[in-house]
């Protein structure tokens, strides 16, 4: 090809030159750039809300689907706002309960759950009554641990008055504290290094009358 070319056209002459190298590397240069802006699009689209590239999981995601991800907050609930315990290692997560239960005249109850320790078991209150005579109830109390974890576990239970029970108990068995009258109690369970405590007053209320209860409130705390 010619430096120069000539083209005719409606009577008229006119001539094109050849692009300048500097002209060249100026287009190559522009569609670069253009490129670059649209990977950059594509890479920004595809990676919106994440953190140094990692996206969140919800809330409600297992801890296996969370690995190496961030975590979404709850988003309703007495919890709104807050990262769930069971994305947090080596934390303690403590919860309360409480509950008044009538005594049956001359009847000993069966056991009510109180508490549930996920991994651990689950807390029982038997409110009994202790006094034979009709209308004049006196309630007795057993507090239970029993152990539901799958394996067996360490415990300690006490009360006030020192060392009720110390040892290890198999899946689906308990450790029963006997109470009467108003006292503090506690269970220590542990279960391959992940630990339980539970910390409580149990109370009698209306002794003697025919509308007599057992009080029972407390904590319980877990670190995993």
């Amino acid at each position: 090809m010619r430096a120069k070319e000539l083209i005719k056209g409606a009577g008229m002459r006119f001539r094109v030159a050849r692009p300048s190298p500097a002209m060249v590397v100026a287009v190559i240069a522009l569609f670069v750039a253009l490129g670059g802006t649209s990977v950059a699009a594509i890479d920004f689209a595809r990676n919106a809300g994440a953190v140094d590239g990692k996206s969140a999981v919800y809330s409600g995601a297992s801890t296996r689907q969370s690995a190496g991800k961030l975590v979404a907050t709850n988003q309703r609930g007495s919890e709104r706002g807050q990262i769930p315990g069971k994305f947090l290692a080596g934390v303690a997560r403590a919860s309360g309960f409480g509950q008044a239960v009538p005594v049956n005249d001359n009847a000993v109850g069966a056991p009510l759950p109180i508490s549930s320790a996920r991994g651990f078991g689950t807390l029982t209150l038997s409110c009994n009554d202790d006094n034979p005579r009709a209308g004049a109830e006196n309630p007795g109390m057993a507090v239970s641990f029993v152990n539901q974890s799958g394996d067996a576990v360490n415990i300690v239970a006490q009360t006030s008055a020192g060392d009720v029970a110390n040892g290890a108990i198999a899946n689906g068995t308990q450790t029963s504290i006997g109470i009467r009258g108003t006292t503090t109690f506690s269970f220590r369970v542990e279960r391959r290094g992940e630990n339980l405590r539970v910390d409580g007053v149990i109370r009698q209320d209306g002794l003697g009358t025919p509308a007599a209860n057992c009080v029972i409130y407390g904590t319980s705390t877990t670190v995993r």
